[in-house]
């Protein structure tokens, strides 16, 4: 194994506090960081609104639910998987008799119940990409104190350091 030896054996000197940033550029971080948390908080509070009124009105994710029975069939499938002698012509026929059968045969609809926890995983997901925006924004409108701190960090280790 070979070892390298150093000639000189001499730590650098510490860097100087950066100072704060002026002109143009620092100005647009700035101002980009506030838009995005502007925009970060309107989507939150969206997110509470719609949550709230689905609280306040259950009836809304009816839609919701209708959708998935149309693409999936899924009370249509679960209701012949239990036993019912549903028809081929009936299943094509539309979904709001295939809603009835599968509410006489299951006594529930799933694609209701399928059509909340996918509302609510989205509800969580938008307001989960607000709060990383808001904190995005955050740090980029103060970016400048995050700078100087990392810079005052380095240089007091660096004095810190044994020579």
């Amino acid at each position: 194994m070979a070892r390298v030896q150093f000639e000189d054996d001499e730590r650098p000197a510490a860097p100087t506090p950066a100072a704060p940033a002026s002109g143009v550029m620092p100005l647009l971080v700035r101002g980009a960081g506030f838009v995005l948390m502007t925009i970060g908080l309107w989507v939150a509070l969206a997110v509470v609104v719609e949550a709230w009124s689905l609280y306040r009105s259950p009836a809304g994710i009816e839609r919701m639910a209708q959708a998935i029975e149309r693409g999936s069939r899924l009370d249509l499938s679960l209701a012949r998987a239990s036993g019912s002698k549903a028809e081929p012509d009936e299943a094509i026929a539309g979904t709001a008799n295939s809603a009835e059968k599968s509410d006489s045969v299951l006594g529930f609809r799933l694609s209701y119940f399928v059509a909340w926890v996918i509302s609510l995983l989205l509800l969580m997901l938008i307001g989960r990409l607000a709060i990383a925006a808001v904190k995005t924004g955050g740090e980029l409108v103060l970016y400048d104190r995050q700078v100087q701190r990392l810079a005052r960090e380095i240089v007091r280790e660096a004095r810190r350091a044994p020579r």
